[in-house]
C-alpha cells in the first residue's frame, strides 16, 4: 500500500476528490478528522495543555467551544502556531499507526491522506507522491463565501492565512484543477488514479 499525500488550498475541492478516491478503492483519511479527535476529546494528550494555555478564551465549562476555538486560531498567528506545534506531531503519530494497521489488511492499493497543511508542516516528506488540488483565487473566494456564509473580505483573509497555491504546486507530482464542474473534476481524478497505478505497477 502506497502513501499518497493530497493537499490544496481551502475550498479547492479536496474533500470531493478524496471521496472519489474512496469510491475507487483507496483508503482515505483526513488530517482534520485526526486533529479534531486529538483536540476535542477529553483526556487527550493536549486537553489539559489547551485548558491551561487558553482557559475561558476557548472553554465553556469543561468543554472546548469549537466556534471560539476556530475564531481564535484563524485570527491569531502566534496561537495558531502554538496549537499546530502541539497537535501536528500527535496527528503524525496517529496517522502512522493507522497506516501500519491498514497496510496489514492488504486490501488497499493506496493510503491517501488529505491535509491543507501538508506543505507548511513539512508532512509531504512522509509520502511517496503528492497530489495538489487547485482552482483560481476568485473561485476559492466565491466557494468559501457560500460555504461559510461570510463576506468577501473574511473569505480573502482565511485564504491568505495559508501559503499561496502556486507555492504548493511546486511540490506536486500530480495536479487536479477543479475549476470546472463536478463531472470534469471526477474525470481528471480518474486520470490521476490511472497514472498513479501505472507509476506503481498496479493492475
Amino acid at each position: 500500500m502506497h502513501k499518497i499525500g493530497l493537499t490544496g488550498g481551502i475550498c479547492t475541492g479536496k474533500t470531493y476528490i478524496l471521496n472519489i478516491f474512496d469510491e475507487l478503492g483507496c483508503y482515505t483519511v483526513k488530517a482534520d478528522d485526526l486533529a479534531k479527535k486529538i483536540i476535542f476529546s477529553k483526556g487527550s494528550e493536549v486537553y489539559e495543555i489547551l485548558k491551561k494555555k487558553f482557559g475561558n478564551e476557548i472553554f465553556v465549562g469543561n468543554e472546548i467551544d469549537k466556534g471560539k476555538f476556530s475564531k481564535i486560531i484563524f485570527a491569531n498567528q502566534e496561537k495558531r502556531e502554538f496549537v499546530n506545534s502541539l497537535v501536528h506531531p500527535l496527528v503524525a503519530k496517529e496517522r502512522e499507526k493507522l497506516y501500519q494497521d491498514i497496510k496489514e489488511t492488504e486490501q488497499f492499493p493506496f493510503f491517501i491522506y488529505e491535509s491543507s497543511l501538508l506543505i507548511e508542516a513539512q508532512t509531504y516528506k512522509d509520502f511517496e507522491k503528492i497530489i495538489v488540488v487547485y482552482t483560481s483565487f476568485e473561485e476559492q473566494v466565491k466557494r468559501l463565501m457560500k460555504r461559510d456564509d461570510i463576506s468577501e473580505e473574511e473569505a480573502i483573509e482565511k485564504i491568505k492565512a495559508q501559503i499561496p497555491i502556486r507555492e504548493k504546486l511546486k511540490f506536486a507530482d500530480y495536479t487536479i484543477d477543479t475549476s470546472g464542474d463536478f463531472e470534469m473534476t471526477k474525470s481528471k481524478t480518474l486520470e490521476i488514479f490511472s497514472l498513479m497505478k501505472k507509476s506503481f505497477n498496479i493492475d
